[in-house]
């Protein structure tokens, strides 16, 4: 994939983009395993350590967001309702954007990832810092962010990642 131009960007403030939340306390050592992901502050597996099963009548955080690791900045797109760690400082924060995408939300946890690296065990996030923070995303010709040219963007991105695994398999067959 070409390098992408990002001399029309702009900057945006996270707090202005998107509601910033902390998921409830919980501590994945009290769930039994099961099908639901337990999302925590790690910088792999998109933030999950463990599949657990929920209490009863648990609300489970809804999906559709960022989660960011406030000990690195490490930043991952949920797709789908997860139990989000929380209550001590290191408990994830969760985005959310109401014209979110799965698309955009993969282009947008790339970009504060890169934004983030600067934070670290010593100087964590919190929901403040985080609301201060600034990204930098295209913008359409109203000077918003341009959710369709992300969505575009990693339409293609993902498009050119199936044809290269597909090559590989055929490959590995052959």
């Amino acid at each position: 994939m070409a390098k992408i131009d990002t001399n029309g960007w702009k900057e945006f403030k996270i707090g202005k983009l998107f509601e910033i939340k902390r998921p409830v306390a919980r501590s994945q050592a009290k769930y039994e395993d099961g099908n639901i992901p337990f999302v925590a502050s790690g910088n792999f597996n998109n933030g999950v350590t463990k599949w657990c099963k929920p209490k009863d009548d648990e609300v489970l955080d809804a999906g559709n967001c960022i989660t960011v690791s406030p000990i690195d900045g490490s930043a991952f797109y949920q797709a789908k309702p997860f139990l989000g760690r929380g209550g001590a400082g290191s408990a994830i924060l969760m985005l959310h954007n109401a014209g979110l995408t799965e698309l955009s939300g993969l282009f947008v946890s790339s970009v504060i990832r890169q934004s983030l690296t600067k934070y670290t065990y010593s100087d964590q996030l919190n929901s403040k810092t985080i609301e201060d923070e600034m990204i930098r995303l295209p913008v359409d010709t109203s000077g918003e962010p341009d959710w369709a040219y992300m969505d575009e963007y990693m339409s293609a991105v993902m498009k050119e990642s199936e044809a290269s695994l597909e090559s590989l398999k055929q490959a590995l067959r052959g």
